[in-house]
């Protein structure tokens, strides 16, 4: 077997790409409804959606810089030196309330046709000092980008991204002016740190380094919570938090931190970040395995455990918690999402295709709508 970081294991990747996703395909079309999904669909969407989530893994492969197999043992050993701490934090603990940010300024910018306000804040430091050197965002300044009618007595929804996101077409991709014109939501889009404008070189989120994945984490939390501070400024009826892939872990969590969020809704959730990672590394051989055992490791899992959602639940009622899952869902992972579901015993609605094919399906999008809205989901087509 290849290495993971040799040139022929990862032109393998892409060779694989196609019956790779022939094969996923076909096992979730086939799948034991025993498990509690629904089977995915079959033909050439189903496997074409599969192509473009394995052809973005395969990509991704190349892309990342691998740290070599010293470093991330020196990751694991950091994480022992710290397990214990972060086991008496609990989730609690190591997320408590910033309180309200801190404002840098506001300014008018556009995206396209869309016009909407840059906000530039600050947040109090939300780490342990134990940990809070390895912080790469601790001189960062957050941001988010709002759409609002302006006054008081209004809908707030606060939408989460995904990896790689945190761009300005995130109002494209999340159909920010639809929801803010159409459904009449004011809308915020947090930039999570280390993405968009506010990327640092060298860190990648979510990336091999385990303590600045959870630190990284922890800090988004905060950053959000704050500005659900400043939305109350405003006297909001109520406030929604959604969040897609990476964001619905971190939706989930503030959702179940913070009593002042009514709804929440996570969309092709990556659950477990090391697990996903480690899922992923698995493919590249002998030195892929490698990485996955020590990423997989106790001190790992137990410093993970502060932003396992999990472990707590959302504040908002049954009926305001929603998950929307990707029956042959390849980057992230369907069981990861059904477990959440069945942790909160919320609402749920089974995509039949992949995850990026969910961004662009009109039943998520109809079935996004209507949750927001509160009102029932539409039947399955």
């Amino acid at each position: 077997m290849k290495s993971w970081e040799t040139g022929f294991s990862r032109a393998y990747m892409f060779a694989e790409v196609v019956p790779r996703s022939l094969r996923s395909a076909r096992i979730a079309h086939i799948r034991d409804t025993r498990s509690g999904r629904p089977r995915s669909g079959w033909g050439p969407r189903a496997v074409g959606e599969t192509v473009f989530d394995e052809f973005f893994i395969a990509i991704n492969s190349v892309l990342r810089d691998i740290p070599p197999d010293d470093a991330i043992a020196a990751y694991v050993d950091r994480c022992a030196a710290i397990a214990d701490e972060f086991a008496a934090l609990g989730v609690r603990g190591a997320n408590e309330d910033p309180g309200p940010p801190e404002i840098i300024s506001r300014e008018s910018r556009r995206f396209m046709a869309t016009p909407y306000e840059q906000l530039t804040f600050r947040v109090a430091d939300p780490l342990p000092a134990s940990v809070a050197a390895f912080d790469p965002g601790a001189d960062d300044e957050a941001q988010a980008r709002v759409l609002s009618h302006g006054g008081s007595r209004r809908r707030w929804l606060i939408w989460v991204h995904g990896a790689a996101q945190g761009r300005p077409d995130d109002l494209f991709s999340f159909r920010a002016a639809h929801l803010h014109h159409n459904l009449d939501f004011e809308m915020v889009l947090p930039v999570l740190p280390a993405h968009g404008p506010r990327g640092v070189p060298g860190v990648a989120y979510p990336g091999f380094d385990p303590i600045l994945n959870v630190l990284i984490t922890m800090r988004a939390v905060a950053e959000i919570r704050s500005l659900i501070g400043w939305i109350e400024t405003h006297d909001p009826i109520d406030i929604t938090i959604a969040g897609t892939s990476l964001g619905g872990p971190i939706a989930a969590l503030v959702a179940s931190l913070d009593p002042r969020v009514t709804s929440v809704l996570a969309t092709v959730p990556m659950l477990d970040m090391h697990r996903t990672l480690t899922h992923h590394m698995a493919r590249g051989g002998i030195r892929g395995k490698l990485m996955a055992d020590l990423l997989s490791s106790e001190p790992v899992r137990t410093v993970s455990a502060v932003m396992d959602p999990l472990s707590v639940e959302p504040f908002a009622e049954p009926d305001r918690r929603m998950v929307i899952a990707a029956l042959n869902d390849r980057i992230t992972s369907v069981t990861a999402a059904q477990r959440l579901h069945q942790h909160w015993n919320g609402r749920v609605h089974w995509y039949q295709g992949s995850h990026v094919g969910s961004v662009f399906a009109g039943d998520v999008k109809a079935v996004a709508d209507n949750f927001l809205l509160g009102r029932p989901s539409p039947p399955p087509a």
